[in-house]
């Protein structure tokens, strides 16, 4: 009959030592791919969340102003020009150059001219007209 000789390991003490306490004092945990793509979907949900409570709550229509600072739609009339629209409806304030190069950049022109029957759209911003 064989017999083999078991080498028994001593139980870990219930106190580490001083130096391991220290070495696992300095261990610095650091979250996986995994991980960080959880953190960063939560932040992300959590902004939509408080820019939907956010809009909920505040009374958009209110901070836009009122129906006149809304864009005036013409039919333009022959004869009609751009600078004669600007003495007309410009806002105090606004010179007529300024005025022109908003209708525009608002309708899409690559120039000043208009035709008869066109519709276009004057700015009126924030203001009365003359």
């Amino acid at each position: 009959m064989r017999t083999d000789i078991a080498t028994a390991l001593p139980f870990p003490s219930q106190g580490t030592p001083r130096r391991e306490a220290a070495a696992r004092a300095r261990v610095r945990l650091e979250p996986t791919r995994r991980g960080r793509l959880l953190v960063t979907v939560l932040a992300f949900v959590l902004g939509l969340l408080v820019a939907a409570a956010v809009l909920l709550s505040v009374d958009l229509p209110a901070m836009a102003g009122t129906e006149s600072e809304q864009p005036l739609t013409v039919t333009v009339e022959t004869g009609d020009t751009l600078w004669g629209y600007a003495d007309q409806y410009a806002p105090e304030g606004m010179s007529a150059q300024e005025f022109v190069a908003q209708a525009r950049l608002h309708n899409q022109l690559p120039t000043g001219r208009i035709t008869a029957g066109q519709e276009i759209q004057l700015p009126v911003l924030g203001g009365e007209t003359r």
